[in-house]
């Protein structure tokens, strides 16, 4: 009888918990939908949106899709995206193998390159390579038109093609992690096997250990083409000054017109429905492949170690490709970024400027400005994640713990943000905040507007890294304390969270890093009294101060290191503490 008494507390208990949490959980799931009806609603208007005047029509389909110009840039788009994906899979395909399938040595520093890598925010890349290879300034381009005498520089950068390279550099690291978990995990049989019948290490890579990877490196391609259709920072560094546009810094013109022109919102969410339709046929593809991905399983219930291939002399040119990829894509751009903070004005380096380098852009910056973007970047980094980490524990324990039917519909709404651009989610809280809301909620311009986004952009990860440690996780010992007289909550804070505690600082410092490094939705819904470290770089860099953005640049990295050493640090003691 006490039993039974205790089984009803208990799930009286867990169905408060579970109405609470389900209420809380629902939030951004509503956000996601209204910013999307938002983007369709306002691309259906001509006139004043949002009035009564305003028409409803189709007329801005019409307009976009027979304008030559925006087709070019959808054909610019379409380049850049390739690309990026195909330099991105150059340098990060290679180097998982050689990180998990091969006895290449120092593999800790492989990790270490890679993962950093991704933290390195990409307008760094796109300012160094500005730096190197522009037609008008690049270092390698001048030195190249004295050296052969040329009458035009040799390289240009601002092109989809050199734009989509940069991109890819930037993306390698993302490539890098996507497929050497599945290197990792790969049964080493068949390729012993095809040892056994003489073939060489070359044909075993591909013939046996590509295709076997095929799922894994296709899911990592489509999931690299969601994000470079709707990035923003490397195009707009790199194109914007040079007229060559694509799909998202089409829609930034659209929405910050040059000169005395209105924004055209409506074409603006044209463009949007036309990325988020794109976005969400990519996903479901993503989300076939991974359906379709136990045909490929070779992992079974038994012990197995992969065996390593060696390679020998081979090391050395292993390791001048590695280190070849880490000076291209992020040694070179940070040294030419802090080479033109100290320099008064930008030529190729040589001892007569070495002798020139000053401070003097760090005295003549606008101080308030970057204070100000300072002070709005530190709110964003201790806000956020703190928001993220209870949204997405909310979800996942719903999700993992809970009995209800909306699990399954959470999972889904968890993962909606990876199918969603960033540019996306801003363009619709930009639209969201000044034709629904208005004056009575006044978020337009307020620095929780993109707290809003950037929380709802950072679900999808929370979520996915909290239901691992939560399934790993028996009911016992949540049984157990429940039995000893403690509360859902309290269980949850004096058993779940403990155990749980090195996921959820994972998730706090990933989630601060890419908040404090997030240009694109700083930049769509950054004015005046909102704006962030980073919008401060890329106002000063699209006026034509290159110098003074490269010194703030300077400092933002300063601020960023300690903060990318501790994520470092605490993933090395992870990885100590699981062995």
């Amino acid at each position: 009888m006490r039993q039974t008494s205790l089984r009803f507390r208990l799930l009286g208990e867990k169905g408060q918990t579970s109405s609470a949490l389900l209420s809380l959980a629902l939030v951004p799931m509503a956000t996601i939908l209204v910013l999307v009806t938002v983007m369709f609603w306002v691309s259906i208007q001509k006139g004043a949106v949002g009035t009564p005047s305003a028409i409803y029509t189709l007329n801005n389909y019409s307009e976009v899709f027979s304008d030559p110009f925006v087709l070019r840039v959808a054909a610019n788009t379409v380049i850049f995206t390739i690309t990026a994906t195909l330099v991105a899979l150059l340098f990060g395909l290679p180097i998982a193998w050689l990180a998990e399938r091969s006895n290449v040595p120092g593999k800790t520093l492989i990790y270490a390159i890679m993962t950093l890598g991704l933290l390195i925010p990409g307008i760094y890349t796109a300012m160094g390579w500005t730096l190197i290879a522009h037609p008008r300034i690049g270092i390698l381009n001048r030195w190249l038109v004295d050296l052969f005498n040329l009458n035009e520089a040799p390289i240009n950068i601002a092109t989809p093609i050199g734009m989509g390279f940069v991109q890819g550099l930037s993306l390698s690291a993302l490539a890098f992690i996507l497929t050497a978990q599945m290197f990792r995990a790969m049964n080493p049989t068949l390729e012993e096997a095809a040892r056994v019948h003489g073939m060489g290490y070359g044909k075993i890579l591909w013939r046996v250990t590509l295709p076997l990877a095929r799922p894994g490196i296709l899911a990592a391609v489509i999931y690299i083409l969601t994000i470079g259709i709707a990035t923003f920072d490397i195009p707009a560094i790199l194109g914007l000054g040079n007229r060559v546009y694509m799909l998202s810094t089409f829609i930034y013109l659209k929405v910050h017109p040059q000169g005395a022109g209105l924004p055209e919102y409506g074409i603006t969410g044209v463009v949007g429905a036309f990325m988020i339709i794109v976005a969400g046929l990519l996903t479901l593809w993503y989300s076939q492949v991974l359906r379709q991905g136990h045909r490929f399983e070779v992992v079974t219930g038994k012990g197995y170690k992969p065996a390593l291939v060696p390679l020998g002399r081979w090391s050395i040119a292993a390791w001048c490709f590695i280190g070849g990829y880490t000076l291209i894509s992020k040694l070179l751009p940070l040294l030419l970024i802090a080479y033109a903070a100290l320099t008064p004005y930008f030529v190729p380096p040589s001892l007569a400027m070495m002798r020139q380098l000053s401070l003097s852009h760090f005295y003549g910056m606008d101080w308030e400005l970057v204070l100000r973007g300072l002070t709005n970047t530190a709110i964003l980094v201790t806000v956020v994640p703190l928001a993220v980490l209870l949204l997405g524990f909310s979800i996942s324990w719903l999700i993992v713990r809970s009995r209800s039917r909306a699990r399954y519909a959470l999972e889904f709404g968890a993962f909606l943000p990876h199918a969603l651009p960033e540019v996306i989610l801003a363009i619709g809280a930009l639209l969201l905040s000044l034709f629904v809301f208005g004056t009575s909620i006044p978020l337009y311009g307020s620095v929780w507007l993109i707290a809003i986004v950037y929380v709802v952009a950072r679900l999808a990860f929370a979520t996915r890294a909290l239901n691992g440690s939560l399934l790993q996780i028996h009911r016992e010992l949540e049984e157990a304390a429940f039995v000893a007289g403690l509360s859902t909550f309290r269980t949850a804070w004096r058993v779940l969270l403990p155990l749980i505690r090195p996921t959820l600082f994972s998730v706090w410092i990933w989630s601060a890093l890419l908040v404090y490094r997030e240009l694109t939705v700083a930049v769509f819904l950054a004015v005046h009294d909102n704006i962030t470290l980073p919008a401060v770089i890329w106002s000063y860099w699209y006026s034509g101060s290159i110098n003074k953005a490269s010194a703030v640049t300077l400092l933002m990295t300063l601020v960023l290191a300690p903060l990318i050493l501790a994520a470092w640090c605490f993933g090395r003691r992870s990885q100590v503490s699981a062995q």
